[in-house]
């Protein structure tokens, strides 16, 4: 087979996979699949200048439109940064697609420059699709749950007056199977990460089920009014006062500490509809997960006598300058029809707190696969890429740190909506409500903070962005149409006053 022979049938795989959208960080050695790409129909480009971004993107345009996204890299450590997003999609069942361009086959283990063993480079997070070099004698294409990886060897002279391909053409892919449907109890509902359709599905399940839910903001179910009867405000609070004998998680692994402390506690039924094979618990003893098409004809029977969980509602008005009366004021100042992506470590835990209800049309996101802080900013940005509402991130300073070159991408996407809030608390401070951490003396806890006095207005000046520092939650309204940087720098002590306030032993009425 020759170079543009071999070329045309990566592309190929590509179309038959479902893909339609595409990442490139160029170099010289994928130089001709990108000129391929350029030269086809049926297919949007995306271009960075480099690989980790791109891949983090191409994670958020998957999240947000369900469909299989490709990136596409040169050779050497080029195809290594593309590994943080494998794994964060390998965790969220993601069809990331990596192609990496490679040298040929005879210069592995030489030493020879960008030639490194990037067949299998991504092990068990990513289904390999091939090692294809024009010798190969078969193709398959078969859709995956999560990433897949197709390396291409591609030897001198490169080859880039290469026809492109119509993607449009391409036959539909086949999809997975579904589970088998069985009859199960709950007496307790745990809600997280679901996309908003998966959102409208289980709504109308639970609000049939009427059992009590437990719901994080990235479940999307604070907006359906039928279910606020059901909807237990608290969070982990809450938890901490529930009884429950069978647990029904719905989505994504929870972020609460409760869903952990379940290890400890085999007598507690678990069952897992997701779209995902991860059950999120070490333990096996009743536990079962289920595929998520078993919400369609599954049975769920509420368990008599229900859990006794009780309500719980924080006293944001006391502490308005805390960082969860920040998240209060921001959930408050979203608008419908939005789009917003939480950020990990405290925001997203502080925000579902916060959250009592939604505007309508609002979606919340978050990579809570492997629950990293790198590559947020990227994966937001490829969420809010082709939306017509306002985009808003929420995040920790250091977490914007980790994704700095992300905004390299909005120059391409036509997006005047976009907020990008920092709550700049000066360091990682979920470290500090750790307890076996607060007995360390304070050196150490400034290098395990990574505490710092930075602000972000230099960041905002470098990619173009407006830049808005305050302390008024009024600032956050009528805000220009225009990509915006908000850094909001909380009151420590208000901050430190909540979480004493709010983390008193439950007592349950006698």
């Amino acid at each position: 087979m020759t170079q543009p022979q071999l070329i045309q049938q990566t592309l190929q795989t590509l179309a038959d996979l479902g893909v339609r959208e595409v990442c490139v960080a160029a170099g010289a050695r994928n130089a001709p699949l990108v000129a391929a790409l350029l030269n086809s129909r049926g297919v949007k480009i995306w271009n960075f200048f480099e690989e980790r971004s791109a891949a983090f993107f191409a994670l958020g345009r998957i999240m947000a439109d369900r469909q299989p996204v490709a990136v596409v890299t040169t050779s050497g450590t080029a195809a290594a940064e593309l590994l943080p997003a494998t794994i964060e999609a390998h965790y969220q069942g993601l069809p990331l697609v990596l192609v990496t361009a490679d040298r040929p086959k005879s210069y592995r283990g030489s030493g020879a420059p960008q030639a490194i063993e990037q067949a299998g480079l991504f092990g068990c997070f990513a289904a390999t699709l091939g090692d294809w070099d024009g010798t190969n004698e078969s193709y398959e294409t078969q859709l995956s749950y999560g990433p897949m990886h197709l390396n291409v060897c591609l030897d001198e002279p490169l080859e880039t007056n290469v026809p492109g391909i119509d993607f449009c053409t391409a036959g539909k892919p086949l999809a997975p199977e579904a589970g088998h449907p069985c009859s199960l109890e709950c007496d307790l509902v745990l809600a997280s990460g679901m996309h908003p359709a998966d959102a409208a599905e289980a709504a109308a399940f639970l609000a049939q089920l009427g059992a009590p839910i437990i719901a994080e903001a990235t479940s999307n179910l604070h907006g359906f009014r039928e279910l606020q009867p059901l909807l237990i405000p608290g969070g982990e609070r809450a938890l901490q006062s529930a009884r429950p004998a069978h647990v029904l998680r719905l989505g994504a692994v929870p972020s609460w500490r409760w869903w952990r402390d379940l290890e400890s506690q085999p007598r507690i039924h678990v069952t897992n509809l997701t779209r995902t094979q991860f059950s999120g618990l070490a333990r096996t003893e009743n536990v079962e997960t289920l595929a998520w098409d078993n919400i369609h004809s599954s049975q769920f029977a509420v368990v008599d006598p229900p859990c006794g969980i009780l309500r719980f509602e924080p006293d944001f008005e006391k502490f308005p300058g805390s960082e969860p009366g920040w998240m209060r004021q921001l959930a408050k100042v979203i608008p419908a029809g939005s789009r917003v992506f939480l950020g990990n470590s405290l925001p997203i835990r502080e925000f579902n707190l916060a959250l009592q209800t939604a505007q309508p049309g609002v979606e919340f996101f978050a990579n809570r696969g492997a629950n990293g802080i790198d590559g947020l900013v990227s994966t937001f940005l490829g969420t809010s890429a082709i939306h017509h509402g306002e985009c808003w991130l929420i995040l920790g300073d250091l977490s914007a740190l980790y994704d700095l070159a992300a905004p390299w991408v909005i120059a391409q996407m036509d997006h005047p909506k976009l907020r990008i809030v920092i709550i700049n608390n000066g360091g990682g401070k979920i470290f500090s409500r750790v307890a076996s951490m607060r007995a360390l003396p304070e050196e150490a806890r400034n290098v395990i903070e990574n505490r710092h006095a930075m602000n972000f207005e230099p960041w905002a000046q470098l990619w173009g962005m407006e830049y808005l520092q305050t302390d008024d939650a009024l600032d956050l309204e009528d805000l220009l149409t225009v990509p915006i940087v908000i850094e909001i720098r909380p009151d420590p002590l208000q901050t430190e006053a909540f979480w004493k306030d709010w983390q008193r032993p439950v007592i349950r009425p006698r």
